[in-house]
């Protein structure tokens, strides 16, 4: 650490657990994530001051809470006719500065696409041509990464998802990554392509592929989720519900045939879930398997979403969900009203945002921000804690 570690002579009563550094760290590591946590800390004392200002602190600090996966929803990025904008979405003194979450690049961004936020990471295409953006707006990171031959020129018949390797825990943060980009083929011949990206290779892998009539006629939704170790993307565009599954571990595709329309999720005690919203009602789901592996859809819980939300129009309402956070996202699509509402807790909240017409695209963003390292943010603590 950059401070003083305080001696003692040796036959010395053990200081007081305060006045030990290593386990002051970590009682400070185990600060609520909110922005205004790590500030409000330093104003202690000197000594607070210069452990939560330390570079190895601060990185510990993001990894404990972004492997428990308590890291908040920072704000919201959006797709508009101006380029991408993000929205801070916390209320003060936690409120970020949205100037760290701008994205500076020579050029516009105005034919740029956001694919997936994830693990407090972003994943941006058009941002160069035939390349993909992994981007940490806290840290400032960034790599641009060459697609392969048949996802260029594609930019709006793929989706794809980030996530943060396994192997950026303990003391240290590295920028390591997977990007898996997913995209269906239709026609005589359809069927559905993925490539995997390893930072710790630095190249892409094989392609990996499965046929299916089921093809044909879908679409594929441009949101994924994440259930253990496989990515779900929704399929749509006949009356059948389908969703597309790639196992991480094996390297393989799959199609699953849904009963119902709705966002799969990772299921209350684990295992695959899927959301479902009917009107003002949404309603849990989990798949479940028996003896013989016949797999079948058991409802757990069923909200009503009036109790929660003020009156307004039902029949204009646009829904997203964000599995990262089990959170559900409704607004109307004049803009006017942007909601929240957590499966898990039942917290309902209103979003500090208004917008003339609802964006086309709109991408919730979780992660540790720790002011002091924030791209453009030298004074940003200090900035925090007179947000009121």
């Amino acid at each position: 650490m950059t401070f003083c570690r305080r001696r003692r002579h040796p036959n010395s009563s053990p200081a007081a657990p305060l006045e030990d550094d290593d386990l002051l760290a970590e009682i400070l590591l185990r600060l609520p994530p909110q922005p205004s946590s790590l500030p409000r800390a330093s104003l202690t004392c000197t000594r607070w001051r210069l452990l939560v200002r330390d570079p190895r602190f601060l990185r510990r600090f993001r990894v404990h809470h972004r492997s428990r996966g308590t890291a908040p929803v920072l704000g919201f990025f959006t797709e508009e006719d101006r380029g991408i904008s993000f929205h801070p979405a916390l209320d003060p003194p936690n409120r970020v500065p949205p100037e760290p979450f701008r994205l500076q690049i020579t050029g516009s961004l105005l034919n740029c696409r956001i694919v997936c936020c994830r693990d407090g990471l972003a994943l941006l295409v058009n941002v160069h041509p035939g390349k993909v953006l992994v981007w940490d707006p806290v840290t400032g990171d960034r790599r641009s990464l060459l697609l392969p031959p048949v996802f260029r020129n594609m930019d709006k018949f793929y989706s794809g998802m980030v996530l943060r390797s396994a192997a950026a825990v303990g003391d240290v943060d590295p920028f390591q990554f997977q990007v898996v980009l997913v995209r269906c083929i239709k026609g005589p011949h359809a069927r559905a392509i993925a490539c995997v990206y390893s930072s710790d290779t630095g190249a892409w892998g094989d392609l990996i592929q499965i046929s299916t009539p089921l093809l044909r006629t879908l679409s594929m939704a441009t949101s994924g989720a994440l259930v253990g170790r496989s990515l779900y993307w929704s399929l749509y565009g006949t009356s059948r519900n389908t969703v597309l599954e790639f196992d991480l571990d094996r390297q393989n595709l799959a199609v699953i045939p849904l009963h119902m329309e709705g966002w799969i999720m990772s299921a209350e005690g684990g295992g695959l879930g899927l959301l479902s919203v009917s009107g003002q009602r949404a309603q849990l789901w989990k798949r479940e398997t028996d003896s013989d592996s016949v797999a079948t859809w058991c409802l757990t819980k069923t909200i009503h979403l009036n109790n929660f939300l003020p009156m307004i129009s039902w029949d204009r309402l646009v829904i997203d969900f964000m599995d990262e956070s089990n959170m559900l996202i409704m607004g109307t699509l004049d803009g006017i009203g942007i909601f929240t509402v957590h499966t898990e807790s039942m917290q309902c909240k209103q979003l500090p945002v208004e917008f003339k017409i609802l964006p086309r695209v709109f991408k919730p963003f979780a992660s540790v921000y720790t002011a002091e390292i924030g791209v453009g943010a030298e004074h940003a603590g200090a900035e925090l804690l007179h947000n009121r």
